[in-house]
């Protein structure tokens, strides 16, 4: 059997950080859950049926005494440490800083700057990162892929292995796209904006965008509003390079196009 993973417990959840689990976000709960701190029936929401399934005691993991808020970013952060990040910047599309004889890089994340260093991943404006997006890049930067990019777009459908997420993409990201923005294509463009989107031309779509969540993770959006007097509900479509499976494991690419839904939905 596969290891269960973090984004497995939280796409069971609604995903809203409502706290009533008693942790601040579901990424919190869900860390907990999988380190043994916590009763999954503390989510008064998360669906136990599917929970059993991949293979979760919903009584919790007995004899882990591992701090549900920091285990799984240490895990990850002892994985890059003596990582050579100089050598790793091409392949991630980052830019070398030097500085006080310290190796860092720096990379745009869902339109923002990022700096990444041995000890630490912050945002260059300060601002505090969703665990959840640390762990996205930390496991980035670990998975350091090579080369370059095809230029040929895919659905996820098309990557092996991809039948369980298939379905996942299109609950959490295709759907609430389609359900959020319905007819207003403009809103959903001017939301893009701030994700550095550039819009595709020749596009079948009402409106096609490419996102570059990350710099060797472009996503491309394919938008058609809804048209009610003539019973067409409106749709959405993730596509991805056929090459970005050499830069990130499945989950982690299902786990962009979410957050880049998160981000457009706002």
């Amino acid at each position: 059997m596969r290891k269960i993973t973090v984004f497995d417990i939280i796409n069971l959840t609604p995903k809203n950080n409502c706290g009533k689990c008693g942790y601040t976000t579901c990424m919190a709960f869900a860390v907990a859950l999988l380190t043994g701190r916590v009763n999954a029936r503390s989510c008064p929401f998360i669906k136990l049926d599917e929970l059993k399934d991949i293979g979760i005691d919903l009584n919790g993991i007995k004899g882990s005494h591992v701090d549900p808020d920091t285990a799984l970013l240490k895990e990850l952060k002892s994985k890059i440490l003596n990582i050579n990040l100089e050598k790793k910047a091409k392949d991630l599309g980052a830019e070398i800083i030097k500085e006080d004889g310290q190796i860092r890089l720096r990379l745009f994340y869902l339109g923002k700057k990022v700096i990444i260093s041995n000890k630490s991943i912050i945002r260059e404006d300060s601002k505090e990162l969703d665990p959840r997006d640390q762990i996205l890049l930390y496991n980035y930067v670990y998975f350091g892929g090579s080369g370059e990019l095809s230029g040929e777009w895919v659905g996820l459908e098309s990557f092996p292995n991809s039948i369980s997420k298939v379905n996942t993409i299109k609950r959490y990201t295709e759907d609430k796209l389609a359900q959020h923005f319905g007819e207003d294509v403009e809103e959903l463009y001017k939301r893009s904006i701030s994700l550095m989107a550039k819009k595709i031309k020749n596009c079948h779509a009402d409106l096609c965008l490419q996102i570059p969540v990350l710099p060797k993770i472009p996503i491309q959006l394919h938008f058609w509003k809804s048209e009610p007097e003539e019973g067409f509900a409106a749709q959405a479509k993730v596509l991805f390079d056929k090459y970005a499976i050499n830069f990130l494991d499945l989950e982690s690419l299902v786990f962009t196009a979410e957050r880049m839904a998160e981000e457009l939905i706002g």
